[in-house]
């Protein structure tokens, strides 16, 4: 999701049932796991974690438009006011978010799923979009395009994956069922696949549909499995393999597919747990994800023996991804290629908090540890009513005055997963999700 510099554009006052569950190569290979994650998990972080948990929830609440349920693309950390635009990825991490409440306590059911039912009815009736794709931006109050932005693959993707978690968490809700399953069934993949097996990004009224592809690693995986899963208009199995498998880099002589920003490793890992099975090449992306960050940690405290300005990098004070900077939005990260030691894309310094907080459940040690140092030595001014700032510069003491929905979302849903699996584990159990592995030629790892 190349994500654009996006202003506040003003503060805010204010069918069909889903399919039975097809037989699945996968579907006995999810078994719960909590074990495995909550025994290295001491009581001192486990608290933290549902503190951080609980904050960006808040946000979700607070965010949601009163009327719609739309979610904020960003508001101000002290929650003085929310953009008038809501973010369509945003809404889908509140979708799953809303499960994770429940199942955390921090909310009731049956106010969960009226929030959930506010926001699909929102989204299917009120909502623009273009043949099921939702508009990356929309106006929170009245649904309508923001900002001349696209009708986006990727946004609708994430959406889709918020909706179908909230379908199998509110499993007893016929009607949320019922909504989860038109808002997958109407969106029209294949209007969108080019002649080369790849999706395009977007459409547009004004110039039709966008010519940039999903053809090359990224954030794409999730994408690529919704569309070849869907139930509806689905595309074929064989797009999995259309993509380029580059830019490959090392880390430790591993190899792996890099993009730069940490989010693009964490967006898809969030919904699909690719723990236990390979891609049809033999191909891990649960390892692949790791190494990323494992790379990325190595490449940031190389720049600090490199220059004042980037001395704070290390084990304790780490993570960049696309977000807000003292000079504007920044689509950042690293490293760029193997051995490299120098600031691409005018890298400043910034720290920003959901580069850990999205990878908490892949890297659970190096995330923890960043995340809770970030907390104890820089407090109140980047760790607030919403959890973390968006980003900030311990260099020259900027601190972003917003938050960001999806990146409060990310965190919040990676946090899940690692104490308990709460996204991975409804989510894997929704049809679509085996099917779309099935379908693509994963199999289980040996």
């Amino acid at each position: 999701m190349k994500r654009r510099l996006v202003l506040l554009s003003g503060l805010a006052a204010a069918t069909s049932p889903l399919l039975p569950a097809a037989k699945s190569s996968f579907a006995s290979d999810f078994p719960r796991q909590t074990d495995f994650w909550s025994n290295s998990v001491e009581q001192e972080q486990t608290e933290f974690l549902n503190d951080l948990g609980q904050r960006c929830y808040r946000y979700l609440i607070e965010s949601a438009h009163p009327v719609t349920g739309l979610v904020a693309d960003r508001g101000r950390t002290d929650g003085s006011g929310f953009s008038d635009h809501s973010s369509s990825a945003a809404c889908g991490f509140a979708l799953a978010g809303h499960g994770v409440a429940v199942t955390k306590g921090w909310t009731d059911a049956s106010s969960a799923k009226d929030r959930v039912r506010q926001m699909l009815t929102s989204l299917l009736d009120l909502a623009e979009h273009e043949r099921g794709f939702l508009y990356h931006f929309v106006d929170r109050k009245t649904g309508k395009r923001a900002m001349q932005c696209e009708a986006s693959t990727i946004d609708t993707a994430l959406l889709v994956a918020g909706a179908m978690h909230a379908s199998q968490v509110f499993a007893d809700d016929s009607e949320i069922v019922s909504m989860a399953d038109r808002l997958y069934r109407r969106v029209q993949w294949k209007a969108m696949l080019g002649r080369n097996g790849c999706l395009h990004m977007g459409w547009k009224p004004e110039t039709g549909l966008l010519p940039h592809q999903w053809d090359t690693f990224s954030e794409l995986t999730i994408l690529v499995l919704l569309a070849i899963g869907a139930p509806e208009n689905e595309i074929p199995g064989e797009c999995w393999n259309a993509w380029r498998r580059s830019k490959t880099l090392h880390h430790n002589g591993q190899p792996f597919l890099s993009y730069p920003p940490l989010f693009v490793h964490q967006y898809p890992h969030t919904f699909f747990d690719f723990r236990k099975v390979v891609s049809p090449s033999g191909r891990s992306y649960w390892e692949n994800s790791q190494t990323a960050h494992y790379a990325q940690i190595e490449y940031l405290k190389s720049l600090s023996r490199n220059s004042t300005s980037h001395r704070h990098y290390g084990d304790d004070l780490w993570g960049i991804t696309s977000s807000d900077s003292a000079t504007g939005y920044r689509d950042w990260g690293g490293p760029y290629q193997d051995g490299a030691a120098f600031p691409e894309r005018g890298i400043d310094g910034t720290i920003v908090p959901s580069a850990a907080g999205g990878a908490l459940a892949v890297v659970p040690g190096q995330s923890m540890r960043t995340l809770m140092y970030q907390r104890e030595h820089f407090g109140h001014s980047v760790y607030g009513r919403f959890g973390f700032a968006n980003a900030f510069n311990p260099a020259t003491g900027w601190v972003g005055r917003d938050v960001i929905g999806i990146d409060t979302g990310i965190t919040l849903l990676s946090a899940a997963n690692l104490l308990a699996e709460s996204v991975w584990q409804p989510f894997m159990q929704h049809p679509a999700a085996s099917r779309a592995l099935d379908r693509a030629g994963f199999r289980p790892a040996a």
